[in-house]
């Protein structure tokens, strides 16, 4: 079972899914026969039987709909739709579907930064807190010493949390506040700690050195240049707008629409909602060494330290990719010899990819409307071997079976497990229980008794507390997106000598009873 706190390496996420995803399996079957590898495969040659594997890979993995834009030369060579915008409804999906990118945003804020160097106003290696005054971690020394490149490279230390942004109503200046409360219980730039938190406070930086909302930089700096005139930085910009795909989670077996998640304080760390067509532009400007259609946006020097590792990820890489960093915003990984930099995203019922490969001028976005799922890696790969030459792995067939031996081990793990005795009541009547308890971290929890069943809220999600044992719980989220992402968060009460309640664990958080 997966905590709130665990929850950032789930939503949002980083490359470490295509990691992880692909080290199950050893040497994965091809598509078809093996081929003599090709230096240079034409663009049409790449791009044949590429419109039929989607779809029947989109269908293999339940997915609604998903868009695909690639990006050769300089040149968006394919951009298409495949599926449904919404699951049940004849809406479908084409290049210009907008969808919500999720940690794919980090590299924009890192560009963002990274302009900010160009004018010199910033450096990569300057002090967080002297751009940012109100910039104050748990450790005096890490307060002062972090530095830009720390943030962008998830090396400062800090302990992610997820619940400090999910669900808790804080808007962006307040979770940076509460970021004092947390431990940097890794050592500072010891590990490598895959977060949102430093990146929703390298998204204000932007903000403070600028004069600027950061969303308002982005959209004049990177998109308005750009061409990206169905990108935004909010679900509220979609009210009203045409051809937005829909959320979906696997419910009890089936795939059902779910609610967006307003996300607004994630900030830098995941804001976008964009198109297959809008982020090939995105792409161009990356291949282009920071140029695009003749007009410079970023010194080649400042784009290329983006593709830079800068930290070696714990656990290090696996099948199919013999390395893997982490550079400014941006994952750096080697795949059949050649360098890729690339960046996933996803958020309840949202899962994206953004891969290039420099030395062929190559890029491959691809936006789906349901997690969790590995078909982005699988459409990632498939192209990048297409427009590599050599054997073509069906790499969705390879990542489903893994994923469905894993579902089996699991189902009979439980089956073996012996059966609990009959669960011991609780401690106290369930009235006893209700009361608001608080972190100086996460904020307030409230729980209350109603029909017979405790029930528990924060200011942005809410759960019915199913009884486990003794005076332990589990959380049944309301959201379908999250419950789709984490099941049921463990619950539990201790008890001060006197006998009265006095913290509540939520997923291995503490609160102290009021």
């Amino acid at each position: 079972m997966i905590s709130i706190a665990r929850l950032q390496h789930v939503i949002l996420i980083t490359t470490a899914l295509a990691l992880l995803a692909s080290r199950t399996f050893a040497q994965p079957p091809v598509e078809g026969p093996t081929r003599t590898p090709a230096a240079s495969p034409t663009t049409a040659a790449a791009l044949e039987g590429l419109d039929a594997y989607i779809e029947n890979a989109r269908q293999s993995w339940q997915m609604p709909g998903l868009s695909v834009a690639i990006v050769k030369d300089d040149k968006v060579v394919y951009s298409k739709g495949f599926g449904v915008r919404e699951e049940g409804k004849p809406g479908k999906v084409d290049a210009d579907t907008v969808f919500a990118i999720g940690s794919a945003t980090k590299a924009f804020t890192a560009a963002a930064l990274g302009m900010l160097v160009d004018e010199k106003k910033i450096g990569w290696d300057g002090a967080v807190h002297d751009y940012m005054p109100s910039f104050e971690l748990h450790d005096p020394y890490v307060t002062r010493q972090a530095t830009v490149r720390d943030l962008l490279s998830h090396r400062t230390g800090v302990v992610t949390n997820a619940g400090l942004w999910y669900g808790s109503g804080f808007d962006r200046k307040e979770i940076i506040r509460r970021l004092r409360f947390q431990t940097e219980a890794l050592g500072f730039r010891n590990q490598f700690q895959y977060q949102n938190e430093m990146f929703i406070v390298a998204g204000e930086v932007v903000s403070e050195v600028a004069g600027t909302s950061y969303d308002r930089f982005i959209a004049d700096r990177i998109f308005e240049p750009l061409g990206m005139h169905r990108t935004n930085t909010s679900i509220t910009d979609l009210k009203g707008l045409a051809n937005v795909a829909t959320p979906h989670a696997l419910v009890e077996g089936r795939i059902v629409p779910i609610d967006y998640r307003l996300i607004d304080n994630v900030g830098g760390a995941g804001v976008i909602n964009s198109s297959a067509r809008d982020m090939a532009q995105w792409v161009r400007l990356q291949l282009g060494g920071g140029t695009f259609e003749g007009k410079q946006l970023i010194a080649p020097a400042t784009l290329a330290e983006m593709h830079t590792g800068q930290i070696v990820p714990r656990g290090g890489s696996g099948a199919p990719f013999k390395f893997s960093e982490y550079g400014l915003g941006w994952g750096v990984q080697e795949y059949r010899g050649q360098k890729v930099v690339q960046h996933s995203g996803g958020i309840d019922g949202m899962q994206s990819i953004v891969a290039m490969m420099p030395e062929k001028k190559l890029g491959v976005v691809v936006l789906t409307n349901s997690m969790p799922s590995a078909l982005t890696v699988a459409v990632e790969l498939r192209v990048l071997d297409a427009f590599l030459g050599g054997p073509v792995t069906d790499h969705s067939a390879v990542l489903k079976k893994a994923r469905d031996d894993a579902a089996r081990i699991a189902r009979e793990k439980a089956a073996a497990t012996p059966p609990l005795a009959t669960a011991a009541p609780t401690r106290l009547p369930l009235d006893r229980y209700a009361d608001t308890y608080s972190s100086d971290l996460l904020g307030d929890v409230t729980i209350t008794l109603a029909d017979g069943k405790l029930a528990l809220a924060r200011p942005a999600a809410s759960a019915v507390l199913d009884h486990d044992r003794n005076d332990m719980f589990k959380a049944r989220w309301k959201s379908l997106g999250q419950t789709s992402i984490i099941g049921q968060t463990p619950v539990g009460f201790t008890f001060a000598p006197d006998g009265k309640i006095a913290t509540l664990e939520l997923g291995g958080d503490k609160f102290k009873r009021k």
